[in-house]
């Protein structure tokens, strides 16, 4: 199809293709203003061997820690820890709130809750407590704090926490809703146009 021909459809039906870009944009944005704020506060640990030799590799110490971030038991040791220091939180919260992923060695933690001062205090309690642990934490009962088999190197301490759903971040939303809609809308264009074509061919073949 020649481009003139698409350009006369986007101008004839410009209505169709512009209202979901429009209709998106601003539900998304309406919805991005009305969520309460979000702080996250985030680490970066190098994970290798101590003397302990029984891993294949030290990628598989990284590898693991995320899901004993996320898992059940370390929840349960951070709301204790937390405790201890005044702070309440119970595990189920401790665990909905915590996040971690890896690249290689390198792991990172992070915390992310409507209160930025719990946010850096769950992510700076479980630096602590993966340092402290070390390889019980992989279920090593000959582990301890003065001997933990594994080397948690920080490279990033647990930084202030910033807020994850400001403004910035709401109309960046909001742009990228706005340019999905306007390519549904585009789609709708041509569906009506292709659909307009084919209701006019056979009048036209009637009318012959």
């Amino acid at each position: 199809m020649p481009i003139p021909i698409y350009i006369a459809i986007i101008r004839r039906h410009w209505r169709i293709i512009a209202a979901p870009a429009i209709i998106a944009a601003v539900i998304s944005l309406g919805l991005a203003l009305l969520e309460p704020p979000r702080y996250r506060s985030s680490a970066s640990l190098l994970i290798t061997r101590s003397e302990d030799r029984r891993f294949d590799t030290e990628d598989a110490l990284a590898y693991d820690l995320p899901a004993i971030v996320q898992g059940t038991p370390f929840s349960a040791e951070v709301s204790s820890a937390l405790a201890l220091t005044g702070v309440s939180i119970p595990p189920d919260q401790v665990r909905a709130s915590l996040g971690a992923s890896n690249r290689r060695r390198v792991v990172q933690i992070w915390a992310e809750t409507g209160d930025p001062a719990l946010a850096e205090a769950l992510t700076t309690t479980s630096v602590e407590l993966i340092q402290r642990r070390g390889l019980a934490l992989w279920g090593d009962p000959s582990a301890t704090p003065a001997r933990p088999l594994v080397n948690v190197v920080v490279l990033e301490p647990p930084g202030a926490a910033t807020q994850t759903n400001g403004w910035t971040t709401a109309i960046a939303t909001a742009a990228l809703r706005g340019l999905i809609g306007l390519l549904a809308g585009a789609f709708l264009a041509f569906g009506a146009h292709y659909w307009e074509t084919g209701r006019a061919a056979p009048s036209q073949n009637t009318g012959g």
